[in-house]
């Protein structure tokens, strides 16, 4: 008996036929391996020369800079990247995609940004998955290794770089909620982040990363810790500092640091 064979559902083109709109500016940041650009693998990721490279940039606009606050910033670049499509994927099409460090390869921009990933488009499908079952991969396999190289790497703690990731996750999912309206696997990823500790006991690295206080009848967004942006010599704020000093400079909140180009200004 011949059995028919159908090619596995490509995510990647979903994602492209989703990233229209408000979410245009998101397109473009997951692509196939028949992408003909050069790519590296994760464990070139902000080694010696990827690093020099982009205090190089910085270092044409200031005099002295804080390389804390400089690898801080290209973080939450990569994280502008990655995660607001996979997101799209996992909320609007009910699909998760692998992304092991050891399965993906990472284009990069002439500034040393990384600025698309390359991976394989076969998604699977979440539809009866749990919120810890779809993004866990992520969370375990992609970020946690990620993070633990570029700590080792900088001088920037693990608690800031999770920090921004959990900064990342939550502003997407504000920008979904905004955009598409709320849903159940919105609601589950709500939870998520809610979560002190993962099934089985192991911690959450996203939980509580974002809170919010009242300011007259207004409610502000505040990461719970600080991305570091700050500690450039200009001084400058991301919108959701928690630093004092951020609401004296409240004017200024959210100006991107001109070495670099504008800094996840779609979402923060």
């Amino acid at each position: 008996m011949n059995v028919p064979v159908f090619p596995r559902r490509n995510i990647l083109r979903e994602i492209d036929r989703l990233t229209t709109g408000e979410y245009e500016c998101f397109a473009g940041r997951l692509v196939g391996f028949d992408d003909p650009r050069p790519s590296m693998a994760a464990d070139l990721l902000l080694n010696d020369a990827m690093c020099d490279a982009i205090y190089a940039r910085f270092a044409a606009r200031f005099e002295n800079f804080d390389t804390r606050a400089v690898i801080s910033i290209w973080t939450k670049w990569y994280l502008d990247v990655s995660l607001p499509p996979l997101l799209l994927a996992d909320l609007l099409l009910a699909s998760g995609l692998s992304v092991p460090l050891d399965r993906v390869e990472f284009i990069v921009g002439d500034d040393s940004g990384v600025t698309a990933i390359k991976m394989d488009g076969a998604g699977r499908d979440t539809t009866d998955a749990s919120a810890f079952d779809r993004f866990g991969h992520l969370i375990f396999d992609h970020f946690d290794p990620l993070i633990e190289m570029w700590s080792e790497r900088s001088e920037v703690t693990r608690r800031v770089l999770w920090s921004n990731v959990g900064n990342t996750f939550e502003a997407m999912l504000c920008r979904l909620e905004a955009v598409s309206g709320s849903s159940p696997r919105l609601e589950q990823a709500w939870h998520l982040l809610n979560e002190p500790l993962w099934p089985g006991g192991r911690s959450n690295p996203l939980h509580a990363a974002v809170y919010y206080v009242a300011d007259g009848e207004a409610l502000v967004r505040r990461r719970r810790i600080c991305c570091l942006q700050y500690l450039l010599p200009d001084s400058w704020f991301c919108k959701a500092c928690p630093l004092d000093e951020a609401k004296a400079a409240a004017p200024d909140l959210g100006r991107p640091p001109t070495a670099f180009g504008p800094i996840g200004a779609s979402m923060r």
